[in-house]
C-alpha cells in the first residue's frame, strides 16, 4: 500500500494548479494523497474558487479519494502537512507589467529569471516566503517545502542563508527536454543517462554525461559541433567553454538577442506578462464552464508546466526514498569548492527520502567560475539586503551585478520601482 501524504499548495488559485493536481492524481501507484489543500490569499478567493471546482472534477473524473480542500487561512491548511508546494506571484500581472514598463523604458529586459525584474520580484516575494516558513515550524515542522517561486536563485539564496530552515528544495528550471535531447545524439534512452550539472539558479552548466558508468559528454558534445544547428550553442562558444550551458544561460551569453527581443515584444504588446493574462482569460473560461478536455489541452501549451512535473516527481522520489538523480536547488555544503560552503547551488543530487544528496562536483572549470562567483556574491548582497531590510543595499547589489547596464538607468528604475510598489514593500519599513 503506498503511502498516504497531506499536501498544501500556496498560490492555490494559480492557473497552474489543476495540472499540478492531476500530476498528482497520475502518480496514485506511486503514493496515496490523503488530503490536498488549495491556498491562497482574501484578494485571489475568487480565482481560489474556480480552481478548487475544477480540481473537485478533476478527482471526481479519477475515480480517485483525495479529499480536497481550499482555504484562505495559510496556518490551519498548513496544520500537520508533509509537503508544501509554493508557487506564489505576489502582486499578480498588474505588478508585473509594471515592472516591464520600468525595465522597458530604462533600456533593460524585464524577466522573472536574471537582472533588474528578477529582483524586483524577490523583494515582493520573500517577506511572504519568510512568513510561510514561520508558519510551517510551528503546524508541520516535519514538511518539506518544494519552491517553484521565482526568481529561483535569490529566493534559495535567502531562504538558505537567513531561515534556519533545512527543509527548503527548489525546483530547477533546466528543461526536461534536455535529457531527452541527450540521449537521441548518443543514441540511447534519456533514463540511461546521468546528467550532471552545476552552478546558480537559472545559469547553470552540464559538466559530465554518464551513460552505464561512462562519461560520454565528450561525444555529446563531439556530435554536436559537427551539426551545429542541432544545438542552441554555437561550436566555438561550446568548445571554449568546456562546459554545456543551460538555456537560460542566454540572458548571459546572447545578451542582445535577449534585450532587442524583449523591446519588441514590449512594443508590440507580445509581452510575457500580456501574453499570460490573455491565456489564463481562456484557462478560467474553460475552468467555469469545467471543460476538462479543453482546459488540459490549452495548459499543456504552457512552458511552465515543467515545474509541476517536476515537483510531483521530487516527491514521489522522496516518499518511495527512489535515490534517482534530479536537478534541485539546495544548500551547497562543499559540493562546489568554487562557491561558499553555506550558500544556496543549483546541482544535480540524489533523491532520498531525507531529501537530496548532491553530486560532488568540486572545482568548476575557469572559463565559467568567475561569472559563477560573480553572481554569487551579487546574490548573497541581495539576501543581506532583504534580511536586513535595507532597500539602498538593494541598489548597491544591481549596481555591481556583472551583468547589469548603466548605473544611473539602474538607479532611476529603482526608484520607480518603490514609489510604484508601496504597498508591497512594508517589511522594509519595519524596524527601522
Amino acid at each position: 500500500m503506498s503511502k498516504e501524504v497531506k499536501i498544501v499548495v500556496i498560490g492555490g488559485g494559480s492557473s497552474y494548479t489543476p495540472f499540478l493536481v492531476q500530476n498528482l492524481l497520475e502518480r496514485k501507484d506511486e503514493f496515496t494523497v490523503s488530503e490536498l489543500w488549495l491556498v491562497d490569499i482574501k484578494e485571489q478567493e475568487h480565482r481560489l474558487n474556480i480552481v478548487f471546482d475544477f480540481s473537485q472534477a478533476l478527482v471526481k473524473k479519477s475515480h480517485e479519494n483525495i479529499k480536497l480542500f481550499k482555504s484562505i487561512n495559510r496556518k490551519e491548511a498548513l496544520i500537520d502537512a508533509d509537503f508544501v508546494i509554493t508557487q506564489m506571484n505576489v502582486g499578480m500581472h498588474e505588478q508585473n507589467l509594471m515592472d516591464e514598463k520600468i525595465c522597458y523604458e530604462n533600456h533593460m529586459y524585464a524577466n522573472e529569471f536574471f537582472g533588474v525584474g528578477s529582483v524586483f520580484k524577490a523583494l515582493r516575494t520573500m517577506p511572504l516566503m519568510y512568513q510561510i516558513i514561520d508558519e510551517m515550524n510551528e503546524e508541520c515542522e516535519h514538511a518539506w517545502m518544494i519552491n517553484l517561486t521565482q526568481p529561483m536563485g535569490l529566493i534559495s539564496e535567502a531562504v538558505i542563508r537567513y531561515a534556519e530552515f533545512d527543509k527548503y528544495i527548489g525546483i530547477s528550471h533546466v528543461p526536461l527536454d534536455m535529457q531527452t535531447c541527450f540521449s537521441n545524439i548518443l543514441e540511447t534512452k534519456p533514463n540511461q543517462l546521468i546528467t550532471y550539472v552545476a552552478g546558480l539558479s537559472p545559469i547553470s552548466f552540464m559538466t559530465n554525461v554518464f551513460c552505464n558508468q561512462k562519461d560520454r559528454y565528450k561525444d555529446l558534445i563531439e556530435t554536436i559541433v559537427r551539426q551545429e544547428a542541432m544545438c542552441f550553442w554555437s561550436k566555438e562558444l561550446l568548445r571554449d567553454l568546456e562546459v554545456f550551458p543551460s538555456p537560460d544561460l542566454k540572458y548571459v551569453y546572447k545578451q542582445k538577442n535577449v534585450l532587442d527581443d524583449f523591446v519588441f515584444n514590449f512594443e508590440n504588446h507580445q509581452t510575457d506578462t500580456l501574453l499570460n493574462i490573455k491565456i489564463e482569460a481562456q484557462l478560467f473560461e474553460h475552468y467555469k464552464k469545467l471543460d476538462i478536455d479543453s482546459a488540459m489541452a490549452l495548459l499543456k501549451t504552457r512552458t511552465g508546466i515543467e515545474q509541476s512535473i517536476k515537483a510531483v516527481t521530487l516527491i514521489s522520489s522522496m516518499i518511495q526514498d527512489k535515490r534517482d538523480y534530479q536537478i534541485v536547488n539546495t544548500i551547497n555544503n562543499g559540493h562546489i569548492a568554487d562557491l561558499p560552503e553555506s550558500s544556496a547551488i543549483e546541482i544535480t543530487s540524489r533523491i532520498t527520502k531525507d531529501g537530496p544528496m548532491p553530486i560532488h562536483i568540486f572545482r568548476i572549470s575557469n572559463q565559467v567560475k568567475g561569472l559563477l562567483q560573480h553572481i554569487k556574491s551579487f546574490e548573497e548582497l541581495i539576501a543581506d539586503a532583504i534580511y536586513e531590510k535595507d532597500l539602498n543595499k538593494v541598489l548597491l547589489a544591481l549596481k555591481v551585478h556583472p551583468l547589469m547596464y548603466d548605473n544611473e538607468d539602474i538607479k532611476t528604475s529603482f526608484d520607480k520601482f518603490i514609489e510604484l510598489n508601496e504597498s508591497y514593500l512594508t517589511y522594509y519599513k519595519k524596524g527601522k
